[in-house]
């Protein structure tokens, strides 16, 4: 069977078999979803982003998950071969003590697949001493903002947004040195960056403990407004170690939100930009974690998150000739909402796994369902012996009726109207499971769908 143009930009799709399910034994638990096209909840926010694959090209994965945003490094380091400037005794003023090469083959490719950068300027974790002269330092992250955004040294006008200063500040494996050196070191860096280019985006720290109060959070935030620092947006990371909720991340980014606001800084983006399951969790299959990635996502949107980057584990989204596995796909399934950016009611999903958007496209001919069945293991649905404060509580969850779904789909108008699914779970890869015509404007459709499983329903009229 030929693939048509709206499953290409559907994804990668792996065409393993298409026809009528299996009829659904009548003790399946199903969740009943209604989906109202004519109700508009909202638009879809730019929430596509990702930290850059290394290792292989990821332009494919990037443009079949409509990737938006993608954080990477503006490493200053001695002895990193693909590091900006390496030698920081040379002139900070001269071109030739730049090696822009590296990165600029990588915004190039970044560009080219429909996505702006995010770029962290700092050391990677072997080099965490704070830097020996933060002026110099300040006026080498100037040249690489001159370099991209202003055309120096042979430059582009790339109109990067996004400049982020340093890495996790509040982890010793980072940065060591003291809060009130972080603080002299955002102060000269973000006036230099903004020297550069007036209307850049700069933020920081990269907490890597979101959750605890005081030197690189209110601290942090008081320095800002004291010295009338520019704070465009504060980033933070977060992995659910110990917990694999993928309401986690909600929940974390309104108590930021709450301390944003309280600060003063109710303009001040909220960003994600490092964030996952356990990376050392064994029990999680590729499907457990594709179905978190995607409940995650789908939470974000009712969420105060205002960009995030995925950060996937080594192990994850591409294998080693470039295919997407189950959570590149899982990535995919939720770009796709690009095609349909208005978003529509549903009633029936629920904040425990079971997620559950809809969007409707301008003209009102492409609807698209996206169903997220995901649920915490056993283990992690009682309190912790030793309470840790860097990590949200654990919720008492009882899940019900996530076997599967019964829908209704409620369109605009009647007429004929073109129904495909596609699937991934523990036997398929964002399969094509399912495809027929149906007559609307109330579509109905059932399927088991147990955890970890994620469905994507796409819905056109063919007339």
């Amino acid at each position: 069977m030929k693939t048509n143009a709206t499953s290409i930009a559907i994804g990668l799709v792996v065409m393993l078999g298409i026809g009528a399910l299996p009829a659904l034994a009548d003790d399946v638990p199903l969740r009943q979803i209604t989906v109202d096209a004519d109700v508009k909840v909202g638009v879809l926010r730019p929430l596509s982003g990702i930290q850059a694959v290394g290792g292989v090209d990821g332009t494919a994965l990037y443009k079949a998950a409509r990737i938006d945003l993608i954080r990477i490094d503006a490493v200053l380091e001695p002895g990193d071969a693909n590091a900006i400037f390496t030698d920081m005794s040379a002139d900070a003023e001269n071109p030739k003590s730049y090696n822009f090469v590296p990165s600029d083959r990588l915004v190039a490719s970044i560009k080219s697949a429909g996505a702006e950068p995010l770029f962290r300027i700092g050391r990677s974790s072997g080099a965490a001493n704070p830097p020996a002269d933060l002026d110099k330092f300040a006026q080498i992250a100037r040249h690489v903002v001159l370099h991209y955004n202003q055309g120096w040294d042979k430059g582009f006008h790339y109109a990067i947004r996004y400049w982020e200063i340093w890495n996790e500040a509040d982890s010793k494996l980072f940065w060591t040195g003291s809060p009130q050196e972080y603080y002299a070191l955002y102060d000269k860096t973000a006036r230099a960056i903004l020297s550069a280019d007036p209307i850049a985006l700069v933020g920081g720290p990269a907490l890597s403990k979101p959750l605890i109060a005081g030197p690189y959070r209110e601290k942090f935030l008081d320095f800002v407004r004291w010295n009338r620092l520019p704070l465009d947006f504060l980033s933070w990371h977060f992995f659910t170690v110990d917990g694999n909720d993928p309401y986690a991340f909600t929940t974390i980014a309104r108590e930021l939100r709450r301390v944003l606001d309280a600060h003063g800084l109710g303009s001040t983006k909220n960003v994600l930009d490092e964030w996952n399951a356990d990376p050392a969790e064994p029990a999680m299959s590729k499907a457990a974690r594709a179905s978190f990635a995607a409940s995650a996502l789908i939470y974000m949107l009712g969420g105060p998150i205002d960009a995030q980057t995925f950060s996937p584990s080594d192990a994850e989204l591409l294998g080693s000739k470039g295919v997407p596995d189950e959570v590149g796909h899982a990535l995919s399934a939720f770009g796709s909402l690009k095609s349909t950016p208005v978003l529509i009611r549903t009633i029936g999903g629920d904040e425990s796994g079971f997620a559950v958007t809809a969007g409707r496209s301008q003209d009102r001919r492409l609807f698209q369902v996206l169903i997220s069945n995901y649920q915490i293991a056993t283990k992690y649905l009682r309190p912790r012996d030793n309470w840790d404060t860097t990590l949200p509580e654990r919720r008492a969850l009882q899940y019900h009726d996530n076997g599967g779904y019964d829908a209704t789909i409620n369109l605009p108008a009647p007429g004929k109207y073109q129904v495909k699914r596609y699937r991934i779970n523990d036997s398929s890869n964002f399969v094509l499971v399912d495809q027929s015509t149906q007559i609307g404007p109330s579509i109905h459709l059932q399927a088991a769908l147990p955890p970890p499983g994620v469905e994507l329903i796409v819905i056109s009229a063919t007339n």
